[in-house]
């Protein structure tokens, strides 16, 4: 460990005073968006950057420029300094920022191969762990941090950015603004001049939920949700969203060209319109490089045996979120507003359906249908979510996370874009889909596996690529 230290959101002392001089408090009530995810395990994303020099250089210039960067980007995104506070049954959680908070930024060294860990074959994801920070939840105190930040420099090769964020203060896209905005004035030295007209809006009247109804319903599922998920496991353990995965796991990434996804979607079409007994129309079955990514993905991980399976289960569950930013018309939501504006959605299929010749297309009109869904109501049936969510429990479900729209590989500090990204502390039945460092419509399918499992899936899934391109 080379520097452990607290990165405030000034740029220095006298410049922090006089600008928060009307900013000594500040509080951020939750939406029903935030508080579905007050118990959620805090995700982690990792950045890769080259930086093939000795350590003094990088201490010398990455780590200065890093910091002050920070400094002046936490100028407006100063919630991310403050804490998620909640002290039940006598208040509500809040969010609150106090002139002074700051955001932990550790400083490491390590000896592990750079090279090996910014590649996509399988590795051990036991690995990771050190590269990134660790934040408490609401299981450990009332009062909790919102973001952690550790740089981890590897002499001579580069260097990678750990980012840990709870999940109660923004959803992917809102943290993709404030990283794309400190990479931006990161770039320009100092300069965030250029971010002016992308600053973070934060004014919560225009999540429209009157009275609080979603937000009341929304929090009682979860209290009962969290309840239901902790009943059976030891009190020093944290309930997770994903199917228990095995000790140890290695992790992946699995590139989809797009041509691919091309071949993909010609492949299911064609199949989809041989199918007499189709229930979707083949002129109203819309596929997106979403669905026919999460779709071959999906299945696989079935095939795999990742997925809960019992001798009487008859369905399976995908899980998405569609970003409601620009769903959401009265009023309108600004695509800079920072917080948590995601709707849950299900596709699901029997299982009988998802083990057979049609498993792919079958997979792909089930996701296009629950996202077709969306169109007639981003927020219909809010208020079931959490139940919705809990139901499907027993059987197991594939959720998915991130979006190819953040460009996670456009987050250039000034070294240049990432070497590699990863979304880390994902269980078997999670997985990530972002774009892809190679451009050009490619996707990056993420996931940490056992390694049998690791190795059925890579073959399930090299083989329906290849058998798409036949």
């Amino acid at each position: 460990m080379l520097q452990r230290g607290q990165i405030t959101n000034n740029k220095d002392e006298a410049h922090c005073h006089a600008l928060l001089a009307s900013m000594e408090k500040k509080s951020l009530q939750l939406t029903f968006f935030d508080v579905m995810y007050l118990y959620y395990r805090c995700p982690s994303r990792i950045f890769f950057y080259e930086f093939p020099h000795p350590i003094t250089l990088f201490m010398e210039s990455i780590i200065p420029n890093l910091k002050n960067s920070l400094s002046l980007t936490l100028q407006h995104f100063y919630f991310l300094a403050g804490n998620l506070m909640w002290v039940p049954p006598t208040t509500e959680p809040e969010i609150r920022f106090v002139s002074g908070d700051s955001v932990s930024f550790t400083i490491a060294e390590s000896t592990d191969n750079f090279s090996d860990l910014c590649g996509d074959h399988p590795r051990d994801e036991s690995q990771f762990d050190p590269l990134i920070p660790q934040l408490p939840s609401l299981f450990d105190s009332n009062v909790v941090p919102l973001l952690a930040l550790q740089v981890t420099f590897f002499p001579n090769s580069g260097f990678s950015i750990g980012i840990t964020s709870s999940h109660v203060v923004s959803d992917g896209r809102s943290l993709c603004h404030f990283i794309r905005s400190w990479a931006t004035a990161c770039r320009l030295g100092g300069d965030s001049s250029a971010c002016s007209e992308l600053l973070p809006f934060y004014e919560r009247t225009v999540i429209d939920d009157p009275e609080g109804y979603l937000k009341t319903i929304l929090l009682k599922e979860m209290e009962n949700y969290t309840s239901k998920m902790t009943s059976n496991i030891s009190d020093d353990s944290q309930p997770s969203f994903e199917v228990p995965t095995e000790s140890i796991v290695v992790r992946a990434t699995f590139v989809v060209s797009r041509v691919k996804i091309d071949q993909l979607k010609q492949w299911i079409l064609a199949r989809h319109g041989k199918n007499e007994n189709q229930i979707v129309p083949l002129s109203s079955l819309r596929l997106s490089a979403f669905v026919v990514t999460c779709a071959i993905t999906w299945v696989c991980l079935i095939k795999a045996g990742v997925i809960v399976d019992s001798p009487g289960k008859e369905m399976e569950h995908f899980l998405f979120s569609v970003d409601c930013r620009d769903r959401l018309r009265n009023p309108p939501v600004p695509a800079t507003y920072f917080g948590n504006c995601v709707a849950l959605g299900f596709a699901d299929a029997k299982k009988t359906d998802l083990e057979g010749d049609n498993a792919i297309v079958v997979a792909a009109k089930m996701i296009a249908d629950a996202v077709k869904r969306m169109e007639y109501g981003v927020l219909r049936d809010a208020e079931r979510w959490i139940s919705d969510l809990s139901s499907r429990l027993p059987e197991g479900f594939v959720t998915v996370t991130g979006s190819p729209k953040f460009g996670v590989y456009e987050m250039d500090f000034g070294w240049g874009k990432p070497k590699k990204f990863e979304m880390l502390r994902m269980g078997e039945g999670q997985i990530s889909l972002f774009d892809s460092r190679d451009g050009e419509g490619a996707v990056e399918v993420g996931l940490a596996l056992p390694k049998a499992k690791m190795e059925a899936f890579t073959t399930f899934f090299a083989d329906y690529l290849k058998l798409c391109n036949s």
